[in-house]
């Protein structure tokens, strides 16, 4: 199984629903070589929903199975990954009390992309935290 990274950072880390711009980096060695893929986004969302969205647009991306590592400071999202994303699935992610969990699609969204994969969490800033953030910036003036 091929190893892989995506690396998320966003904008603003605020809870409240504002206009978030989002972006990752796919990191994967092929025949040696390392090779990366960007992309990038905005959303009217929380911080999670953001983090959420960057990951389903970078899983999409996969052809075949990986070991894939997921890096952002998003310490709340990687822990629903490692904890509750099996226990949601099998409840169709409702809540205890017959909810639905916050973030409903994408969380099911991330299911369904995941099962031929297996994701482990890194937390914390990483080596393309401000190439992200100045990307995003010189996006942001081009709009």
């Amino acid at each position: 199984m091929k190893k892989a990274d995506i690396y998320i950072k966003t904008d603003s880390s605020s809870p409240k629903q504002t206009e978030k711009w989002y972006g990752y980096v796919m990191e994967c060695k092929v025949a040696g070589e390392i090779k990366t893929r960007e992309g990038f986004g905005k959303i009217t969302g929380t911080y999670h929903k953001a983090v959420l969205t960057a990951l389903i647009e970078a899983l999409e991306r996969f052809k075949e199975p990986c070991e894939i590592y997921i890096h952002t400071e998003d310490v709340f999202v990687l822990n629903m990954i490692e904890l509750n994303l099996a226990v949601w699935a099998e409840k169709e992610f409702q809540t205890t009390k017959g909810k639905p969990v916050a973030n409903q699609e994408e969380w099911a969204k991330i299911w369904d992309l995941s099962n031929k994969h297996l994701l482990l969490t890194e937390p914390g800033e990483h080596g393309y935290t401000e190439w992200l953030l100045t990307e995003m910036e010189r996006r942001k003036k081009n709009v």
